[in-house]
């Protein structure tokens, strides 16, 4: 049977290649991508998806396959790593694995790595990794207790690092980007002690000194982040920037005739078109448990983040495609492709700001 579905998998493949051959375009593009997907090849669905990017920029669904086969390949890689770490672990392998989870935004398991990397050796790079990690989680949640604990692990690094500026300069992001600027100005002077004379910290200092006296303690600045989920180096324009495409974009999609419902979601709020009242919401809320069961089954199998969902049946077809703080949903009365699939991974990695359920 497996040679029965090689030989199927070959044709569709050379099949792929031939239209593609005739008739360059995304779709092709992606078709052949897909091909090579369903295979396990992930080195040459990116391989494809790059060459499709270079005559066709921006294109969503060649993007977002790019992006799920860089994935993938990342994880190959990193079950490389653990087996190689439980075989032989030396630096150098768990900086590349801590890197890679840290990339991948897992934190606590990246966190882990560091942490058996600083016990085993006492590095002063495993150190700063701890640093960067505790940094990078914070930037991420937005909550004030991360933000404590990640200037608390700065803070417990320096004295081992006195001679390196690294956990400073990491500190001073953390203040300067949450607006303690009081805080800063204090990390910039010791900075200017370890490295005189440095152009870039003398003008930092300059700057920040005209704000120190009004700022906030880092108590404040932490709660003020936590409250309107915004750092402090993020201006409104930039706030705006990320939010304006997707609800032309869903009433788009659901203007079609053989489209029953699209859907965004971001954080706990929703947009929902082309269904209403409590339709949309029960719409609503079994995507939600879609994305929810499948993100449990990929951890616990170990199989990794799922970068798309599809389910068929008599109803048509439901494609769910999940970003990395957003997805969106589409059900439509037909087969998912071409466009519609286009439109479908156009949600998700939009990550834009929305205000409740639509209907």
């Amino acid at each position: 049977m497996k040679m029965v579905r090689k030989i199927l998998a070959r044709g569709r493949l050379k099949n792929a290649r031939q239209r593609l051959a005739q008739d360059p375009s995304p779709r092709t593009y992606a078709d052949l991508a897909q091909e090579f997907a369903q295979l396990g090849f992930s080195r040459e669905v990116r391989r494809v998806c790059e060459e499709g990017l270079g005559l066709f920029p921006g294109n969503a669904q060649l993007t977002r396959l790019g992006d799920r086969a860089r994935r993938l390949e990342r994880e190959e890689r990193m079950k490389e790593l653990k087996r190689e770490l439980g075989e032989a672990p030396r630096p150098a392998l768990w900086s590349e694995m801590s890197e890679m989870l840290l990339d991948s935004g897992r934190y606590a398991r990246a966190e882990e790595v560091a942490k058996e990397w600083l016990s085993a050796t006492g590095e002063d790079d495993a150190r700063l990794m701890v640093g960067r990690i505790a940094c990078q989680a914070f930037f991420s949640d937005r909550g004030r207790e991360q933000g404590l604990r990640a200037i608390s692990t700065l803070e417990k690094a320096i004295p081992e690092m006195s001679e390196d500026p690294r956990p400073r300069r990491l500190l001073l992001d953390v203040y300067s980007r949450i607006g303690a600027w009081g805080e800063a100005r204090r990390v910039v002077s010791e900075l200017l002690q370890l490295e005189p004379g440095q152009p870039d910290l003398e003008a930092r200092f300059r700057q920040l000194d005209g704000r120190a006296d009004r700022a906030p303690t880092v108590q404040q600045a932490l709660v003020l982040v936590e409250s309107s989920g915004r750092l402090a180096d993020e201006g409104e324009e930039n706030r705006r920037a990320s939010s304006g495409s997707v609800k032309p974009l869903l009433n788009e999609l659901a203007r079609a005739e053989d489209v029953e419902a699209a859907l965004y979601l971001r954080g706990a709020t929703t947009l929902v078109q082309g269904l209403k009242g409590a339709t949309a919401d029960r719409f609503a809320r079994a995507i939600r448990q879609v994305l929810s069961s499948g993100r449990t089954t990929g951890r616990k199998l170990g199989l990794g983040q799922i970068y798309q969902v599809r389910l068929e049946g008599d109803f048509g077809t439901l494609g769910i495609a999940p970003g990395d703080l957003d997805a969106g949903a589409l059900w439509t009365k037909s087969m998912l492709r071409g466009e519609r699939e286009e439109g479908l991974m156009s949600l998700a990695g939009l990550n834009a700001d929305i205000g409740g359920v639509e209907s």
